[in-house]
């Protein structure tokens, strides 16, 4: 039976030590501040994201580069694995999935590419599910099935205090931004489909945290075992305290 090695990317966003402790390898995203480039997590972490903008630096991200992909394959392969399953956020919102398919093309051992078509703690938590099928002896089917059928059991929503971040990432329009700032719109976000959209609007900060903290519970009382993960901006615990 094949052993299998299992790899995600940073925008799992897995808590410290918890891709370790599954044997995840995490291959970091680029963020790029002011036109430069940085692996996520090695000098951009999320206070230095949260700093820059804050700042009204020019902040995106960008998907990794074709050596750290490569260096996923390397280390499943020092890992004596002879199949690497990858589980990657959304390919509608990242060019990671393609850009793990030409290296998949050129590596030495078979790689299955799982598009979780979420991204945050929902990709994460697939991840790591992912990598208990492996290690209990799964086969590369059965590991990609099980990171496939977490993430997409998977809902994934979150809410801004301004539109003003989402406008200059192209996520809504500056004549939107304007008029949600303007009226005080605080709109309710989810990864619907693999894409980002509008889930509901509310007028107030405190609402559309609410109505995450409503939906979030809503849903998890309709499942036998649910896990819930709650990731703020540094500092704002307020909806986790909520939750």
């Amino acid at each position: 039976m094949p052993r299998v090695a299992v790899a995600t990317d940073s925008a799992a966003s897995l808590p410290a030590g918890a891709a370790e402790a599954f044997g995840v390898h995490v291959v970091p995203l680029q963020v790029i501040i002011d036109d430069v480039a940085t692996a996520e997590g090695e000098g951009a972490g999320p206070q230095a994201v949260t700093t820059a903008l804050v700042y009204g630096k020019k902040v995106t991200t960008s998907q990794p580069g074709p050596e750290r992909l490569r260096a996923a394959v390397f280390a499943a392969e020092s890992e004596r694995a002879d199949h690497l399953v990858f589980v990657c956020l959304s390919r509608k919102v990242s060019g990671t999935y393609g850009a793990m398919e030409a290296v998949a093309r050129e590596a030495s051992i078979p790689v299955t590419i799982v598009d979780s078509a979420t991204v945050g703690f929902a990709l994460g938590l697939a991840a790591l599910s992912a990598a208990s099928v492996a290690r209990g002896g799964g086969t590369p089917e059965q590991v990609a099935y099980e990171a496939q059928r977490v993430s997409l059991s998977s809902l994934s929503l979150f809410t801004v205090d301004t539109l003003d971040y989402l406008k200059r990432g192209g996520r809504v329009s500056p004549a939107v931004a304007a008029i949600g700032n303007a009226l005080g719109v605080r709109p309710l976000l989810g990864l619907v489909e693999g894409e980002v959209k509008p889930v509901e609007r509310v007028r107030t900060t405190a609402k559309a945290r609410a109505a995450v903290v409503s939906k979030v519970m809503e849903a998890a009382g309709l499942m036998s075992l649910p896990l819930v993960g709650v990731m703020t901006v540094s500092g704002d615990d307020e909806l986790a305290d909520a939750t």
